[in-house]
Protein backbone atom coordinates (compact mmCIF):
# COMPACT_ATOMS: atom_id res chain seq x y z
CA UNK A 1 0.00 0.00 0.00
CA UNK A 2 1.04 3.21 -1.09
CA UNK A 3 1.58 6.12 1.73
CA UNK A 4 1.06 9.98 0.88
CA UNK A 5 1.76 12.39 3.04
CA UNK A 6 -0.31 15.86 2.83
CA UNK A 7 1.22 18.58 4.71
CA UNK A 8 -0.81 21.52 4.91
CA UNK A 9 -0.27 23.96 3.28
CA UNK A 10 3.13 22.59 1.83
CA UNK A 11 2.43 22.05 -2.20
CA UNK A 12 1.80 18.05 -2.57
CA UNK A 13 3.88 16.24 -5.47
CA UNK A 14 0.89 14.42 -5.99
CA UNK A 15 -2.32 16.07 -6.97
CA UNK A 16 -5.97 15.51 -7.81
CA UNK A 17 -8.90 15.37 -10.08
CA UNK A 18 -12.10 13.73 -9.22
CA UNK A 19 -14.85 11.35 -10.58
CA UNK A 20 -17.77 12.88 -12.31
CA UNK A 21 -19.54 15.22 -9.72
CA UNK A 22 -23.54 14.12 -8.66
CA UNK A 23 -25.15 15.80 -7.04
CA UNK A 24 -27.01 14.34 -3.62
CA UNK A 25 -30.67 15.88 -4.31
CA UNK A 26 -31.18 18.61 -6.73
CA UNK A 27 -29.95 22.18 -5.06
CA UNK A 28 -27.65 20.61 -2.75
CA UNK A 29 -23.83 21.03 -3.25
CA UNK A 30 -22.17 18.68 -5.60
CA UNK A 31 -20.32 15.67 -3.61
CA UNK A 32 -17.74 13.67 -4.50
CA UNK A 33 -16.40 9.72 -3.98
CA UNK A 34 -12.91 10.54 -4.25
CA UNK A 35 -10.36 13.08 -5.07
CA UNK A 36 -7.48 11.66 -7.62
CA UNK A 37 -3.97 12.96 -5.79
CA UNK A 38 -2.31 13.89 -8.76
CA UNK A 39 -4.26 16.99 -9.83
CA UNK A 40 -3.91 18.33 -5.75
CA UNK A 41 -1.62 21.18 -5.52
CA UNK A 42 -2.39 22.55 -1.87
CA UNK A 43 -4.57 21.08 1.15
CA UNK A 44 -4.63 23.51 3.61
CA UNK A 45 -6.32 23.00 6.95
CA UNK A 46 -9.10 25.53 7.66
CA UNK A 47 -10.05 24.42 11.28
CA UNK A 48 -10.28 21.18 13.10
CA UNK A 49 -13.23 19.99 10.99
CA UNK A 50 -12.62 21.42 7.22
CA UNK A 51 -9.64 21.03 4.81
CA UNK A 52 -9.66 23.02 1.73
CA UNK A 53 -8.37 21.49 -1.66
CA UNK A 54 -6.50 23.72 -4.30
CA UNK A 55 -6.24 21.54 -7.76
CA UNK A 56 -4.49 22.57 -10.39
CA UNK A 57 -6.42 24.14 -13.14
CA UNK A 58 -8.10 26.46 -10.84
CA UNK A 59 -10.39 24.30 -9.12
CA UNK A 60 -11.28 23.78 -5.55
CA UNK A 61 -13.22 21.42 -3.16
CA UNK A 62 -13.89 21.30 0.12
CA UNK A 63 -13.21 18.19 3.00
CA UNK A 64 -15.65 18.33 5.69
CA UNK A 65 -14.77 15.82 8.70
CA UNK A 66 -16.95 13.75 10.46
CA UNK A 67 -16.54 15.07 13.87
CA UNK A 68 -13.84 17.74 15.28
CA UNK A 69 -9.93 16.41 14.75
CA UNK A 70 -8.21 17.31 17.45
CA UNK A 71 -4.85 19.08 16.44
CA UNK A 72 -5.38 19.10 12.44
CA UNK A 73 -5.17 22.90 12.14
CA UNK A 74 -2.25 23.53 15.11
CA UNK A 75 -0.17 20.58 13.90
CA UNK A 76 -0.57 21.92 10.51
CA UNK A 77 -1.37 18.42 8.72
CA UNK A 78 -2.45 14.83 7.69
CA UNK A 79 -1.09 11.67 6.29
CA UNK A 80 -3.16 9.49 3.97
CA UNK A 81 -2.60 6.00 2.76
CA UNK A 82 -3.58 4.73 -0.19
CA UNK A 83 -3.35 1.86 -2.90
CA UNK A 84 -5.34 3.75 -5.43
CA UNK A 85 -3.54 7.36 -5.55
CA UNK A 86 -7.15 9.16 -4.23
CA UNK A 87 -8.33 10.13 -1.12
CA UNK A 88 -12.13 9.02 -1.01
CA UNK A 89 -15.12 9.69 1.36
CA UNK A 90 -14.82 6.64 3.37
CA UNK A 91 -10.77 7.21 4.69
CA UNK A 92 -8.96 8.07 7.26
CA UNK A 93 -6.75 10.99 7.72
CA UNK A 94 -4.10 10.87 10.60
CA UNK A 95 -3.12 13.86 12.41
CA UNK A 96 0.65 14.05 11.69
CA UNK A 97 2.16 14.64 15.34
CA UNK A 98 -0.23 13.60 17.55
CA UNK A 99 -1.19 10.93 15.32
CA UNK A 100 -5.32 10.74 16.08
CA UNK A 101 -7.09 9.95 13.15
CA UNK A 102 -10.14 11.64 11.31
CA UNK A 103 -13.05 10.49 9.08
CA UNK A 104 -13.70 12.32 5.58
CA UNK A 105 -17.71 13.03 5.82
CA UNK A 106 -17.81 14.49 2.57
CA UNK A 107 -15.87 15.97 -0.35
CA UNK A 108 -17.60 19.18 -1.84
CA UNK A 109 -17.26 21.05 -5.20
CA UNK A 110 -16.66 25.07 -4.83
CA UNK A 111 -15.85 27.89 -6.64
CA UNK A 112 -13.03 30.16 -6.05
CA UNK A 113 -14.86 32.75 -4.21
CA UNK A 114 -16.07 30.04 -1.32
CA UNK A 115 -12.43 28.60 -1.22
CA UNK A 116 -11.35 32.48 -0.93
CA UNK A 117 -13.86 32.86 2.28
CA UNK A 118 -12.48 29.74 4.06
CA UNK A 119 -8.71 31.02 3.63
CA UNK A 120 -9.93 34.04 5.35
CA UNK A 121 -11.26 32.54 8.18
CA UNK A 122 -8.16 29.70 8.23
Amino acid sequence: MKAFFLALPITLIAAATTLPAAAETEGEEQTQQCIRLQYVDQTPVIDNKTILVEMKGNKFKRIDLRNRCSGLKLEGGFSHSTSINKLCKQDTLQVLRSGGFCMIDKIVDITEEEALALKKKS
